[in-house]
């Protein structure tokens, strides 16, 4: 039937699953305006139809193009229930009683495609599985389409049969999945073991330097500890706090490539391609450019510009020009325990080595950026293509997700706090670190009449472990923002079903990473900081509380 607007037409009642009432419905034009000899004015593509649902929904986008061109294609993608209502207006025009029997066919029609979909499923697995009982293929005969998702090789790791039996082209790793398998699985422990051996053989360089234990004096009567045992940041920081933080990275990483991503994708979400690792190492190639920005500034900056900028001119003219003295600089002062050559050498090595953890820090965080921007395209897709959604957990892994970036940011923030508190010893006139700690927390007592002083030097890792914190700290807001985000847009925490607890466990996250922030800029600056970091380091032991990931 007709009306003197809009081709209101009712939808057939013959069984039809979504994909055959759409068809059908965008055919014969239903719900376009019509001309005086009562044809349709138009035709319906992804475009028109996208653009007659927001006249009706302008508040907020409720369907895009994207989902609109997936009910065009011949897939087995469906419709969610709020985009069912406002096909149904469009389809019924101002038509109350053909507004609401096209609702009820869709969505009618949206239950029978789900079943054929599973159905379909369900003989595929059959049949395939009675013909691998029956006649089982040699795996280098497989067709690609018959390889086990657990089968599938990772992106760029194609390998190729040297005998030249097979025609597969090897394509090298980026630089990328080079530091995303570093940094995830069993791998991680090789980093480990590479941080161990290098600080053993820092500690051997030393030994033969005669650079263990060294002091200079800046002023009469004072002779300031600089050898490398007494440094925190050669011994706390990679013997503590940078497996601890490659360990929460690899353990993050791992559980969302191996557990927590499948979780999410449920089946029947064809686009975010769910078969093997594929979707998650074509998310963290993504990211080459940053990985490449974070490697050449390591490089050029915390490596060169610090060594060849400022170490090896002083070196070269044998006046340190206020710059701190350290174990590396005392070859100026003290020429018969350690020679220049020597210092070039060990200073070398030692930013390198520098140069290496801070790259490490960096790609880790920004592997949780990764993890966190997944996570909402995952919710995103599934929001789009009208599967049926798991609220409790798609939540459930968020939460996780949260967690495990919490304990990275803990231990990011405690790497910035080591170096923070090497250089702020370096620049007072204590004369070695346990000296300078056990002063200041006695002196905020009234316990002693010492007190700490400072020499007249400067160092550029202020700076660097102030920006070091406020990256970290905006890096987990971020994250924290964006996965609130995801569930807002699923509906999978709005503010009736949030739980007190989770609000709790959230603030008291923030509390540990704002009293950790609050310790790195406090050093130094007032008597009694060392009651302050002693403080932060115990509210730190909150990572052992939350979700447990390693269950992969």
């Amino acid at each position: 039937m007709k009306n003197n607007k809009r081709n209101i037409v009712l939808p057939p009642k013959n069984g039809s699953d979504f994909k055959e009432l759409f068809k059908y419905a965008t055919d014969i034009g239903v719900g376009l305006p019509i001309s005086g000899d009562g044809l349709p004015i138009g035709t319906w593509t992804p475009q028109t139809l996208a653009a007659a649902l927001s006249e009706i929904e302008t508040k907020k986008a409720a369907v895009d193009l994207r989902a609109v061109q997936h009910w065009f294609e011949d897939n087995d993608k469906g419709i969610s229930a709020p985009s069912i209502n406002l096909l149904a207006r469009v389809f019924g025009g101002d038509d109350t009683d053909a507004t609401t029997a096209w609702r009820s066919e869709l969505t009618a029609g949206q239950r029978r495609l789900t079943a054929k979909r599973k159905a379909s499923k369900s003989k595929t697995k059959r049949k395939s599985t009675k013909a691998a009982v029956e006649e089982p293929i040699p795996a280098k005969q497989w067709p690609a389409d018959a390889i086990p998702v657990e089968e599938f090789p990772e992106p760029s790791s194609v390998q190729t049969d040297t005998s030249g039996i097979s025609g597969a082209r090897r394509h090298p790793k980026t630089l990328a999945e080079k530091c995303e398998q570093i940094l995830s699985g069993a791998a991680s422990m090789n980093l480990l073991i590479v941080y161990w051996l290098v600080f053993c053989g820092l500690g051997l360089m030393n030994y033969v330097f005669n650079s263990l234990s060294v002091t200079y004096s800046p002023s009469e009567g004072l002779d300031k500890q600089v050898g490398f045992i007494w440094a925190p940041t050669l011994t706390v920081l990679p013997l503590v706090a940078l497996p601890a933080f490659i360990y929460y990275v690899s353990e993050l990483t791992t559980y969302w490539k191996r557990v927590g991503r499948s979780k999410c994708i449920l089946q029947g979400v064809t686009s975010t391609d769910s078969q093997g690792n594929a979707a998650w190492y074509a998310k963290v190639n993504d990211f080459k450019f940053s990985f490449w920005a974070i490697a050449l500034f390591c490089l050029l900056f915390v490596f060169g510009f610090q060594w060849a900028g400022i170490y090896l001119p002083a070196y070269l003219s044998g006046d340190a020009n206020s710059v701190q003295i350290d174990r590396y600089l005392v070859a100026l002062v003290r020429p018969e325990v350690i020679s220049i050559e020597e210092a070039m050498v060990l200073s070398f090595v030692g930013y390198l080595y520098t140069a290496s953890y801070i790259a490490v820090f960096m790609f880790g965080l920004l592997f949780f950026v990764i993890i966190v921007l997944d996570f909402q395209d995952i919710c995103t897709t599934l929001d789009l293509e009208g599967n049926d959604i798991d609220s409790h957990q798609i939540r459930k892994e968020g939460q996780k997700v949260v967690w495990g970036g919490f304990r990275v940011v803990v231990f990011a923030l405690w790497l910035a706090t080591l170096v923070k508190l090497q250089i702020t010893y370096l620049s007072s006139d204590s004369s070695d670190f346990l000296s300078w700690m056990s002063i200041d927390m006695m002196g905020a007592f009234d316990a002693t009449s010492l007190r700490n002083g400072l020499l007249v030097n400067s160092s550029i890792s202020h700076f660097t472990t102030f920006m070091m914190m406020a990256v970290t700290v905006s890096v987990f807001i971020f994250g924290v923002l964006r996965l609130r985000s995801s569930f807002e847009r699923l509906a999978v925490c709005d503010r009736i079903q949030q739980s007190t607890r989770d609000y709790l466990a959230l603030f008291e996250m923030l509390g540990v990473i704002a009293l950790l922030s609050i310790s790195l800029v406090l050093v130094g600056r007032f008597t009694g900081f060392s009651i302050v970091v002693g403080i932060s380091a115990i509210a730190s032991l909150h990572v052992l509380s939350g979700p447990k990931l390693r269950t992969y």
